[in-house]
């Protein structure tokens, strides 16, 4: 009996000893406590990268995964793996949420501009330009630049060129942007690319004339204008011009410069959502080349004289869904000037646009139209709003064909005209019944092509096309001042809004194949069922 009870006492505190070792030992806890990001703040400039590095604890902790999320990602985007990569200026916050428990850490980022750069000198040897000009980058040009043939220029959202005003030579030479090769302007909305003088010489006048434009050579096969914008153009050129020099302007010099210019009938050349504005002569002037221009704005276009589209021969454009407010003297000069050899019959189609107060300062004494002025070629003018111009579409010997006549098939009708009832205080308009937009636009006008399905007021300050905000009864016919709230949105029950009216089922040039440059194709806008750019 003694026995027995010896062996139980002995079984008894072994297996309490196990119970006990059971009790004592605890599971080690490997959920995520804490995390932190490093660097939790950081500079970059727009198009740089950086990893943000992350810590856990415990650092043994068994889920790492984490979910990365930008508060601006417009500013700087970040990717599954915690790479941050700054947009555009401005700060955002990166946060990191552990997937285990919810644990966050975060990193500031401050995106600030690009270092500035500078080309050019007054050495009077052109500088050559090509690459990439990063974004948010100020890029002052201080002599004349070109872009060698064979080459291109990139230059992206945000970008200031800063074009110096003064003279580069004793014969007041001016800089001119020469693009032999290719130039690609990518912009936005909320950063377009800018084109300017230096902050000294921007006088918001037509009369600046400060620098030479951007000229595409006979050898550019390629531009692009996305978001830019172009102003104080329209220098005088010299005998000493990189234009002239080259062949593309006249040898002798004294010519004003254009804003936008192309020589190349093989080229391709796009400008869309882009302004122009304060040039002493044209905006865009093409003497070559497939184009699309469309969406863009057009204003204190001309000084002296000047359109906001001036078309050559050797050209096919298709241009749409432009506002041209108070052009110099035409919203579309639509030439067949040049042909021959390599430049063929110009041909154009021209509609849904909305064009305001063109031709009132043009010199009275030299006019030549004031709206739309045909001269050649093969032309298509319709579903465009005329609104407060000195005369409706103009074109001499219509049908005649040849280098001053438009082509038989050409067709410049459908267009909505509407004159307020502000009239001219130049005496010579006074004096010669041209006071108010409705005396150019009424029966029996010289040279106006009346088509059948124009809608047309009987009366100055008739056929009010009831744009959303616009003083269309009362603005200055000869303003050139563009009101940036100004909205040229038809308001309901406006008469620009008669689908019935308006000429649709046409196929613009490049609709359809649209024109390819650098790698992406551009289209044209088919034709609205509304009169002019913006519709309701």
């Amino acid at each position: 009996m003694k026995t027995k009870i010896h062996v139980f006492t002995w079984l008894a505190f072994i297996a309490g000893s196990f119970m006990s070792a059971s009790c004592d030992k605890k599971t080690e806890d490997l959920s995520v406590k804490a995390i932190t990001v490093a660097p939790a703040s950081l500079t970059l400039k727009p198009g740089e990268s950086k990893q943000l590095e992350i810590t856990f604890f415990p650092e043994n902790a068994a889920n790492k995964n984490v979910r990365w999320e930008s508060a601006a990602p417009e500013i700087v985007s970040v990717n599954e793996a915690g790479e941050v990569t700054a947009n555009k200026l401005g700060n955002a916050t990166i946060t990191a949420t552990s997937d285990d428990s919810g644990e966050q850490a975060k990193a500031s980022v401050t995106v600030t501009a690009n270092d500035p750069v500078t080309f050019g000198s007054k050495s009077g040897q052109a500088t050559a330009v090509q690459g990439v000009w990063k974004k948010y980058t100020v890029v002052s040009i201080e002599g004349q630049v070109y872009v060698p043939a064979g080459q291109s220029l990139t230059i992206e959202e945000g970008v200031e060129v800063i074009i110096s005003a003064d003279a580069q030579d004793g014969n007041n030479t001016k800089i001119e942007f020469i693009v032999e090769g290719n130039l690609y302007c990518y912009g936005t909305e909320e950063a377009p690319i800018t084109f300017t003088v230096p902050a000294g010489n921007r006088d918001n006048g037509t009369s600046g004339r400060h620098w030479g434009g951007i000229i595409g050579a006979r050898s550019c096969a390629e531009i692009l204008l996305d978001h830019v914008l172009v102003e104080y153009t329209g220098a005088i050129t010299t005998q000493a011009s990189p234009s002239v020099v080259k062949g593309l302007f006249k040898p002798e010099g004294g010519e004003g410069m254009v804003a936008f210019n192309t020589n190349n009938p093989a080229g391709k050349y796009v400008i869309t959502h882009s302004t122009f504005r304060y040039t002493g002569e044209d905006a865009i002037y093409v003497q070559g080349g497939e184009c699309i221009f469309t969406n863009n704005l057009f204003y204190a276009v001309g000084d002296e004289g000047g359109e906001a589209i001036n078309v050559k021969a050797g050209c096919k454009v298709d241009a749409a869904f432009n506002l041209m407010y108070s052009p110099n003297t035409n919203a579309f000069k639509l030439s067949n000037s040049g042909i021959g050899g390599d430049r063929f019959q110009a041909q154009i189609n021209a509609y849904n646009n909305t064009i305001i107060n063109a031709g009132w300062r043009r010199d009275p004494g030299k006019p030549k139209g004031g709206s739309v002025w045909a001269e050649g070629g093969f032309v298509n003018v319709f579903n465009n709003i005329i609104v407060n111009c000195m005369f409706g579409a103009k074109a001499p010997n219509f049908g005649e064909g040849g280098e001053e006549g438009v082509v038989p098939e050409s067709i410049i009708d459908y267009n909505f005209y509407a004159s307020g009832t502000a009239e001219s205080q130049v005496p010579q308009h006074q004096q010669n019944g041209t006071k108010t937009a409705y005396d150019g636009f009424k029966d029996g006008v010289k040279d106006v092509v009346y088509g059948t399905h124009d809608i047309r007021g009987n009366v100055a300050g008739g056929n009010d096309p009831k744009f959303v905000s616009f003083p269309f009864l009362t603005n200055p016919v000869g303003d050139f001042n563009y009101n940036q709230a100004w909205d040229f949105h038809l308001q309901a029950g406006s008469p620009a809004l008669d689908a019935s009216k308006v000429r649709t089922g046409f196929a613009p040039y490049f609709s359809a194949a649209g024109l390819t440059l650098n790698g992406e194709t551009y289209k044209t806008p088919t034709p609205a069922n509304y009169f002019g750019a913006f519709g309701q």
